[in-house]
């Protein structure tokens, strides 16, 4: 407290040694506040009967507001579709490139398969187990023995 005495003489305007001494009643005496002596006093206002003014612009501004909106929003569809459209497309095509490979697969394996039932080996074995043996030429039964160059023609006789 060695330099208080300073601070309180600038404040109250009194010498130290007088705002010491103060009385009892004055000691609990509070400054008085900013804007104290104002009195704010406030009315309830009713504007339920009040009407706004119709505003001529705000109409067209509106629309002018929604169709920016569309506009935009058109924009954005067209820029999205065409991505999304690719993006769709490379499923199909991962999809038809992976059923290829399958369908590439199942024909190797069915024509090793072939390769192997139409070897010389396999239809001989084949023939052996059936009993086919090779027809003799008497056993031969020819359908057409004369050729002739003639050819079945239909034509409406007169």
């Amino acid at each position: 407290m060695a330099l208080a005495w300073i601070f309180e003489k600038k404040s109250s305007g009194r010498p130290a040694s007088q705002s010491r001494t103060r009385n009892a009643a004055d000691r609990y005496h509070l400054r008085p506040m900013p804007n104290e002596d104002i009195h704010v006093f406030v009315k309830k206002i009713d504007n339920t009967r009040v009407v706004r003014e119709q505003d001529p612009k705000a109409n067209a501004s509106a629309w002018k507001t929604i169709s920016m909106a569309g506009v935009f929003a058109l924009i954005v569809i067209g820029l999205i579709v065409p991505i999304a459209n690719s993006y769709l497309a490379g499923y199909t095509v991962a999809e038809i490139e992976q059923k290829n490979n399958q369908l590439q697969a199942q024909l190797a394996r069915l024509s090793a398969r072939e390769a192997e039932l139409t070897s010389v080996e396999a239809l001989a074995a084949a023939a052996k187990n059936q009993k086919f043996i090779d027809p003799t030429p008497d056993s031969m039964v020819v359908l057409n023995e004369t050729r002739s160059g003639a050819v079945a023609l239909n034509r409406n006789r007169p």
